[in-house]
């Protein structure tokens, strides 16, 4: 009997082991695990951009802003990728006061006021917990709320209007494009990535007819940092180069009209990963 019930245990026991082992050999984890440990996050954030402003007579100014964001992105087990970006302006200052086409108040001449935009993408692990590519589309709904845009808007009245009574719900662009991000994770601490997007930006804000629409096409290139300094606690950082064309010609009743040409800028973010 004793010899029964030792062959009855040991029996028990392997297959306990054995059951052990196909159940950690059928966990298997997610192809893109690793950089989820990164893309997996919500933050805040403080930037600034420094900007540059020309007009049909290649008069310039330049314009620097503050700015606090906020964001939340996801990388899907299937390898469905989703980020949020908002930002919203808190500082406006002119560098050129000697250009008066510069000064038209009660706002400055960046656009940029309060900006909402979504990008959706695919991430393709190219080199395994090391290299991930993702080609995505943005869709934006962006302001532009600029002196140039308060003061030319369609209104009640003649000739657009210069006060502060008009419906600024309008001035606004929405946006649309396709970009490309390359990720490159260092370690389970460290990741660097390169963001490159082709946007068109649609001047909602229907200027007068005597005036042009700011509807542009825009190039945005990133490089960023992030770092996952301890447990969920992510700190990061990132540079940008911006670029804008108008699609149209402007009219000769606004030669003089300032619109964003460039700026560079950058970011300082906090968040937790999840």
């Amino acid at each position: 009997m004793r010899k029964i019930l030792i062959i009855l245990g040991f029996s028990i026991s392997c297959t306990y082991s054995f059951a052990a082992d196909v159940a950690a050999e059928s966990t298997v984890l997610p192809e893109n695990h690793a950089f989820q440990e990164f893309d997996n996050q919500i933050y805040i954030g403080y930037g600034t951009t420094y900007g540059n402003l020309t007009n049909t007579y290649n008069q310039n100014s330049n314009y620097g802003t503050t700015l606090i964001g906020i964001g939340v992105e996801r990388l899907f087990d299937m390898g469905l990728w989703l980020r949020f970006d908002g930002t919203l302006m808190t500082g406006y200052s002119n560098f050129n006061s000697s250009n008066p086409n510069a000064l038209t108040g009660p706002l400055g001449q960046s656009p940029s006021v309060a900006d909402l935009n979504i990008k959706v993408g695919y991430a393709f692990p190219v080199v395994k917990d090391t290299l991930l590519v993702t080609p995505y589309a943005l869709m934006g709904r962006n302001t532009n709320l600029t002196s140039n845009s308060l003061n030319n808007n369609n209104a009640s009245g003649p000739g657009g209007t210069s006060t502060l009574n008009a419906n600024v719900t309008q001035d606004y662009f929405l946006t649309g494009g396709i970009g490309g991000r390359i990720e490159y994770r260092i370690n389970s601490v460290f990741d660097i990535y390169f963001d490159q997007n082709a946007l068109y930006n649609s001047d909602r804000s229907g200027p007068t007819s005597n005036y042009t629409s700011a509807t542009n096409y825009q190039l945005t290139s990133t490089l960023g940092a992030k770092f996952n300094v301890w447990d969920e606690l992510q700190l990061g950082l990132n540079g940008f180069y911006t670029y804008n064309q108008l699609s149209g010609a402007t009219a000769p009743a606004q030669f003089y009209q300032l619109y964003q040409q460039n700026q560079v800028g950058g970011m300082v973010t906090v968040g937790l990963t999840y």
